[in-house]
């Protein structure tokens, strides 16, 4: 994630007194670009788009890098550098898809940057199941904020077999259990509309096991239901960050 400070920082070298190159590199997929990938579209770039006066200008830049993506490890689908010289070096990685571009000016070329954080927006993931429930809020690709809590524990439906089905027992456990359940969902709803309006939520995704989707869905306060966008199935107690890939999914087709 971008730093909230970083391209304000970047910006005070607008109208500088020495020239900047500016280079977008990345991949439009969900996965990060390998470094071999970006090296081959870093030349390609330099090759296409300067000429022999402005690659000579910006030899040592273009070397480091050129050494900066040979121990690049992918961890972002695109990658942004600044240079000039001994006067600017920064390399910013974002989690969302820019058009590869390179620029030179007497300004960083940071459009590209601004309009995608106003485009993706920042969002909520609740997730929801018979014990647990977990929230979180993810922005720019990134979860900024998360919390899990228990609850009393809501017993599985039992199938009434043999002599079970003479009784009134398991029917009364059954529609207790319901209850109990009810409550814990809209508990969970109820935290998960405090973290939205805390944290100036532009959307929300659901997730949890088939049969608890429709649960959450009627649970939800109407502030959350205004703004609920998606859902996708899920054991909720997989690693955050492999629920994280299956949110961003749902998050790709709504940004």
């Amino acid at each position: 994630m971008i730093e909230p400070n970083k391209i304000n920082e970047i910006k005070k070298y607008n109208n500088s007194e020495f020239p900047i190159l500016s280079v977008y590199l990345g991949v439009d997929s969900l996965q990060s670009p390998s470094e071999k990938f970006l090296t081959t579209q870093f030349h390609s770039l330099i090759h296409e788009q300067l000429d022999d006066d402005q690659r000579n200008i910006f030899e040592d830049d273009i070397k480091r890098i050129e050494d900066y993506l040979k121990d690049y490890k992918p961890s972002d689908r695109s990658l942004i550098f600044f240079s000039a010289g001994k006067n600017l070096w920064e390399v910013i990685g974002f989690e969302f898809s820019l058009p590869a571009e390179i620029s030179i000016s007497t300004s960083p070329y940071l459009e590209p940057i601004i309009m995608a954080q106003q485009k993706y927006s920042k969002y909520l993931v609740l997730l929801v199941d018979r014990q647990k429930a977990r929230v979180f809020t993810v922005e720019q690709g990134e979860i900024i904020e998360n919390r899990d809590f228990n609850d009393n524990f809501v017993p599985q439906k039992r199938s009434l077999t043999g002599r079970s089905m003479n009784y009134n027992t398991d029917d009364t456990a059954s529609r207790h259990n319901d209850v109990l359940l009810g409550f814990h969902v809209k508990d969970a709803c109820e935290t998960a509309a405090k973290f939205a309006k805390e944290k100036n939520i532009e959307f929300l995704i659901i997730g949890g096991r088939d049969e608890m989707i429709p649960k959450i869905e009627k649970a939800l306060p109407l502030e959350l239901k205004n703004i609920l966008s998606g859902s996708f199935v899920t054991e909720i107690n997989l690693p955050l960050n492999e629920i994280l890939i299956e949110s961003k999914k749902v998050a790709a087709k709504i940004q």
